[in-house]
């Protein structure tokens, strides 16, 4: 069995003609019946999708894939070599518990293959998309709040990766990562309003490059303790305050600099 491309699933009009598609692509034994509520959740997801990330048509997942001899059926499973991703489809609402036990159920059953997993649940009758965090609980992630983190007042979260970068920010963070790749010797800057994520995904783009080479992180303003935390636990990333630098501090040894609210910067 093959995984497919759920975008091009959903370019059908009729549930008939999906499911000779999905055979085609799959390479399915047998006709899958698929119900009209699947083909219009399926079909709201990857609306939703589209309006928060980029080439949503390369995304490929198993479609309500079975573990033989027992049954266990997940309704859309991406398998990669680093983590599984996992979503399950609703068309009515659910409790927050059933959800919840479903998903880590989903979890178990998935843990022997020894990877990350992601878990969600989607329910298309409230638009609602779901993911089942490291803590076992749910969390909305429509809702730009719940998700646009900040590492500085919620490190814990932070490092347990409970964010997700929007489209336009993974666009900048591809952008910068592209012509670091190019060339060693690029500067770059990017602006946006209080509470737009702007630290977060400088974070991020400091966790990608730290994982090959030691970085420095310089924070304008005060320093507060939330900032010892991930200085303890990042040991690959340098912290310092703008107030400690001076004209002997050496940054040349760093393979990047990233500077947190440069607008503060002291003379």
């Amino acid at each position: 069995m093959r995984s497919i491309s759920i975008y091009a699933l959903t370019r059908n009009q009729n549930t008939d003609s999906l499911s000779k598609l999905e055979r085609q692509l799959s390479g399915r034994e047998y006709f899958l019946k698929i119900r009209e509520w699947e083909l219009q959740s399926m079909k709201a997801l990857v609306r939703q999708l589209e309006s928060h990330m980029t080439k949503v048509c390369s995304l490929r997942f198993f479609y309500s894939y079975q573990i033989p001899k027992l049954g266990k059926e997940f309704d859309l499973l991406q398998i990669k070599d680093d983590q599984i991703i996992n979503i399950e489809l609703k068309s009515g609402a659910v409790s927050e518990e059933a959800i919840r036990k479903q998903l880590m159920q989903n979890r178990y059953y998935l843990s022997v293959l020894g990877r990350s997993i992601q878990s969600y649940t989607y329910i298309s009758s409230q638009n609602r998309l779901v993911r089942l965090t490291n803590h076992d609980h749910i969390a909305d992630l429509f809702q730009a709040e719940l998700y646009l983190i900040s590492p500085i007042t919620e490190p814990a979260r932070f490092l347990k990766k409970e964010y997700f970068l929007t489209s336009q920010q993974r666009d900048i963070q591809r952008q910068i990562l592209k012509k670091l790749r190019i060339s060693r010797f690029e500067y770059f800057c990017f602006t946006g309003l209080p509470g737009t994520g702007k630290t977060l995904l400088l974070y991020d783009i400091a966790m990608k490059l730290s994982r090959r080479q030691q970085i420095c992180m310089i924070h304008c303003g005060n320093a507060g303790k939330e900032w010892k935390i991930l200085h303890k636990r990042l040991q690959r990333i340098a912290f310092l305050s703008d107030n400690q630098l001076t004209e002997n501090t050496e940054l040349k040894h760093y393979s990047a600099v990233l500077v947190d609210e440069a607008h503060l910067l002291s003379s």
